[in-house]
């Protein structure tokens, strides 16, 4: 029989869980309604997976030879890609489509969260609340909400091993072939063909499984390494070597100390008092139903922390280790038995861990919304940019831009290509894997009719490599035979510098 003042608890517990929950899908909606009101770039590498989409729905090709134009990188596996072209076909705009598919994506990740939390706990508030710290973080509505693969990827690994996971939480000890395991070998492919980092899941699979049954285990990893290998060599040769040139090899960029420690900061701000959780609770938690997630989770922080010191990473790298954090703390406090002490009015250390999960909850909301104002102001900065921009991209003529953005509205809707992605470009002609003699000779014989560029040539400027920009042997063509036009204000650095061919 329940005692009245457990009932009471448990009334204020689901009160509390319920304002968090409203706040949060304030939250979640507020994203929603912003991404469908913005027609510009989230962030920079979103214009370039729009215009190679669009390109691929409108001349379907999407991995170019990298050695003749356009020199466009198409980084990622194809799912998303014809995902987006297929629906840029439909007649949505490009930047929409793509953050449709990642919204999308981001409440099928939530629903796996508490689907995945509700088998390894068996306790509906604590999947609520493994749901809740997913739903409110500041990281995964961000990037939840842009046109990029990540959410997609990462929703398909989830439900890889959430079907996993009912196999491995079934009775017995998987000597028959088990169906779940043949689902989460699909997803587990669906997810490598979305994006090609998607790996700590499969591994996570295949460790877990050595657990309970080498058999079954060695027979997922050989069936997902051979269809996998199966299908990137088919893809491969049918695209004369494309494939790989663009998924794998273009993307080995130069790695930048710095920016592993600016990641772990960032982790550590919002993630850390959910490590903490988890790290308290691991030892309980590995010896029981939670082994397999912990296994997940600890792959996954080692594959953001090999991939996070590469030139261009940003917070997206981070999406799938913070759900994985953020399930870990909820098994811990399962493995420890929070709930039940906490319900029962114990006086016991554990039932203090609902402080970093409030403060994590917290922080979070806070940074929602002065995130949610950048976003409007940036994208206000964006229409008065395009808007004084179109006279200049609608004239007759080629266009080399390093704002990517501009040319999705008004030169590849029209049928043009992206002649030339700088940042990929500029990172592959220093690494001498490009050779930049035609874009260089093309610049000296005014192929281009209009170049824009993030500075003033004729001014000292930043040499960041991470500003989109052009090799220096072609700045000093655009130098010795272009004319400044016109400097255009924008939301990155000063605007953008326009350069017309001095005839």
């Amino acid at each position: 029989m329940t005692s009245p003042s457990r009932a009471l608890r448990e009334v204020w517990l689901r009160r509390v869980l319920l304002v968090f929950t409203v706040v949060a899908t304030a939250g979640v909606l507020a994203h929603f309604g912003l991404l469908l009101w913005s027609q510009n770039e989230f962030s920079q590498p979103e214009s370039v997976v729009a215009a190679q989409s669009m390109m691929l729905a409108q001349h379907g090709t999407l991995y170019y030879n990298l050695r003749e134009y356009p020199y466009t990188v198409s980084a990622y596996m194809p799912i998303f890609y014809g995902l987006d072209a297929l629906l840029i076909r439909l007649g949505i705009p490009a930047f929409t489509s793509g953050r449709l598919m990642a919204f999308a994506a981001l409440l099928g990740i939530y629903l796996t969260v508490w689907r995945m939390m509700l088998l390894h706990t068996g306790n509906k508030y604590l999947a609520w609340i493994a749901m809740l710290l997913c739903g409110s973080s500041s990281l995964l509505l961000s990037w939840g909400t842009v046109g990029q693969v990540d959410a997609l990827a990462l929703f398909f690994a989830l439900t890889a091993f959430y079907h996993f996971s009912q196999a491995w939480l079934a009775e017995g000890d998987l000597s028959e072939r088990h169906p779940a395991l043949r689902f989460a070998l699909l997803f587990a492919l669906l997810a490598l063909f979305t994006k090609q980092t998607t790996l700590a899941c499969p591994v996570a699979i295949f460790l877990s499984l050595l657990f309970k049954n080498w058999r079954r285990a060695l027979e997922f990893g050989l069936a997902y390494l051979g269809i996998g290998l199966l299908l990137v060599g088919a893809l491969n040769t049918a695209l004369h070597g494309s494939f790989l040139a663009n998924t794998v090899f273009a993307n080995l960029n130069p790695f930048v100390w710095d920016r592993l420690e600016q990641h772990v900061q960032f982790f550590l701000m919002t993630c850390g008092v959910l490590l903490l959780v988890a790290i308290l609770g691991a030892k309980s938690a590995w010896g029981g139903r939670a082994k397999p997630l912990y296994i997940y989770f600890g792959l996954a922080l080692l594959m953001w922390l090999a991939t996070a010191p590469k030139l261009g990473s940003d917070s997206n790298y981070q999406m799938e280790t913070t759900v994985l954090c953020a399930m870990c703390a909820v098994a811990a406090l399962d493995a420890l038995e929070y709930l039940p002490k906490m319900l029962r009015g114990s006086k016991a250390w554990v039932t203090l861990l609902h402080a970093p999960l409030g403060i994590f909850l917290i922080l979070n909301f806070r940074m929602t919304g002065p995130f949610l104002i950048m976003r409007v102001a940036k994208e206000q900065m964006f229409r008065q940019q395009v808007a004084q921009l179109r006279p200049y991209l609608n004239q007759p003529g080629r266009v080399l831009s390093t704002d990517i953005n501009a040319l999705v509205h008004l030169r590849v809707p029209v049928g043009a290509k992206l002649e030339v992605e700088p940042l990929i470009y500029t990172l592959l002609v220093n690494g001498g894997r490009i050779d930049p003699e035609p874009l260089r000779r093309d610049l000296a014989n005014g192929a281009f009719s209009l170049v824009v560029l993030y500075f003033d040539l004729n001014r000292p400027y930043d040499h960041d490599p991470e500003i989109p920009s052009l090799p220096e042997g072609q700045l000093a063509e655009i130098r010795r035979h272009y004319q400044h036009l016109a400097q255009i204000p924008g939301p990155y650095l000063d605007g953008v510098h326009l350069y017309q061919f001095a005839k």
